[in-house]
């Protein structure tokens, strides 16, 4: 199922104001009181600032207990979890009974979507203080992400609010779970009582703006995000907000599709689904009736496909047999082709290669590029004339590294690719996200690392944002997630659990994304 989602638009301004209130502040040297530097950017509001130099200052001096505090604490507040994470599993070293630092913990992990490894440090705190009203609110906001049945998912919260009546943050966490099981009317009440509990937490404000969009008052919504932002501009949420990345509508498209993208002028959707023996290409109108254009038809397996930067074309990537010279059986072979948009013509094969991964389209050369493999020289990103079928290999930072799908800002001049990092001591590897020129991806930057494999990253239209798919809490489901492309801040969440072909695919304004739920087309 394809899904059209519905990025808020209703918001504007705050950031700015809330910006203009960071004023000059002369800060003491770093190196000669970081905690003096650090405590004088808090109290004027500079947090980002703060937690970079108490991340600089825990990494130079990693046994520090102070600097592994204000490091956990502060990069917690403005979003910078793997830091915060790696600081206060060294501090839990050194006091391994402080449920404080458990719960700290705990809702770091959860903003990264480890909901397992947040759940049992949340449960660790509760072990040494039954009474921890935020600790039982950390176990409501993990149902809310993982737990499969609305009974549990309500029931965590209802637990929060029997341990603290009176605690603001589990209000809310009851409202967010109330809503998340279609019941808006009682979130919105839940979440008015956390306001009227604590008019300052920025967690229930938030939340009221997103209850209040999804009910349709956009002013309301409006009001309650603009207060928001003011409280905590440093907030992973505000960022969404600013950059409109906040869901507030699933707009089911058609029911039999897998992966969808959009056309350059995000005038129709390309998709592809499963045929009479085979797999279908198929293009609709983005707006209106879905009216289908069958493009191709074939019994092989397609994999993957990308529109040509002036949208006449469709490349495609296929998995199929073929009967091959000197062999007796059909051989496996995977193709690059490319085909009409509009199915006036079939496709032509442009290069045949023993793995051909997710391809993209080169805006400024024309040329498409994807992961390639070649026999005594391993895996490579090429990239191939669609006319011609010549390959042109790309030159990459460390040969040494596998490499996966790259992509092109949709002006060509940024290149984004994903590549396996170094090896953990369980045996699995950490992977990579580098942002570069598109001339010389040799001096391309790592703005993220993780422990899963970012699918399908992309561009924002304007180059600015890099979102990319994980897998998600709930098996089959995919989470996507948004993160500026210059590495200034780590991923945030953006859709918890769009489906298991989920691959983001912006209209040009960046108002939709498009998104597959088991084969419902949304956006």
């Amino acid at each position: 199922m394809t899904e059209r989602i519905s990025r808020s638009n209703c918001w504007s301004g705050a950031v700015g104001i809330a910006a203009a209130l960071l004023f000059f502040v002369p800060v003491a040297s770093a190196q000669e009181d970081p905690a003096g530097s650090i405590n004088v950017l808090v109290e004027a509001g500079r947090l980002p600032e703060a937690a970079g130099i108490a991340a600089a200052w825990a990494e130079e001096q990693p046994g520090h207990l102070e600097a592994l505090r204000l490091c956990g604490e502060l990069c917690l507040e403005v979003g910078r979890y793997s830091q915060s994470e790696n600081a206060l599993r060294s501090l839990l070293f050194y006091y391994p009974h402080d449920s404080e630092l458990l719960v700290m913990l705990g809702q770091a992990l959860l903003a990264q979507g480890d909901y397992a490894d947040a759940r049992e440090q949340f449960e660790a705190a509760i072990h040494l203080a039954a009474d921890s009203a935020a600790a039982y609110t950390g176990l409501a906001a993990v149902a809310v992400e993982d737990a499969q049945d609305p009974g549990d998912i309500l029931s965590a919260a209802e637990i929060a609010i029997n341990v603290a009546p009176d605690y603001a943050p589990a209000h809310t966490a009851l409202g967010v779970a109330l809503r998340q099981i279609g019941r808006s009317d009682e979130a919105l009440d839940a979440l008015k009582r956390a306001h009227e509990l604590d008019p300052e937490h920025a967690p229930t404000l938030y939340e009221l703006g997103l209850t209040w969009e999804l009910a349709g008052e956009h002013d309301l919504a409006r009001r309650a995000w603009d207060r928001f932002v003011r409280i905590a501009p440093h907030e992973p949420e505000a960022w969404l907000l600013q950059n409109r990345l906040v869901v507030t509508e699933i707009e089911p498209i058609m029911d039999r599709a897998f992966e969808a993208r959009y056309s350059p002028d995000g005038t129709r959707i390309a998709y592809r689904s499963r045929g009479p023996g085979g797999w279908v290409l198929f293009t609709i109108p983005a707006e209106g009736e879905p009216q289908e254009t069958m493009v191709w038809a074939t019994e092989d397996a397609i994999q993957s496909i990308e529109w040509s930067p002036d949208g006449k074309l469709l490349a495609v990537a296929i998995y199929g047999r073929r009967q091959v010279e000197g062999q007796e059986r059909p051989q496996a072979v995977r193709e690059l082709l490319v085909v009409p948009s509009d199915g006036s013509a079939q496709p032509k094969v442009v290069m045949q290669s023993q793995y051909l991964g997710e391809i993209a389209w080169n805006p400024a050369t024309g040329r498409i590029g994807a992961r390639h493999y070649e026999r005594r020289q391993g895996w490579m990103l090429v990239e191939i004339d669609p006319e011609s079928g010549a390959v042109e290999e790309t030159e990459l930072p460390d040969k040494r590294l596998p490499y996966y799908a790259p992509w092109w800002s949709d002006d060509g001049s940024k290149l984004l690719v994903a590549r396996r990092g170094s090896q953990l001591p369980d045996g699995s590897f950490t992977y990579d996200l580098l942002v570069g020129p598109a001339t010389d991806l040799t001096s391309a930057q790592v703005v993220y690392s993780s422990s899963q494999l970012p699918r399908r990253p992309v561009f924002s239209r304007d180059g600015s944002i890099v979102l990319f798919a994980t897998p998600g809490p709930v098996s089959g489901r995919i989470s996507i997630w948004a993160m500026p492309s210059d590495g200034s801040r780590e991923p945030v969440l953006v859709d918890r659990n769009a489906g298991s072909y989920a691959s983001p695919s912006l209209t040009p304004d960046g108002r939709f994304m498009l998104t597959t739920r088991e084969q419902m087309l949304s956006r």
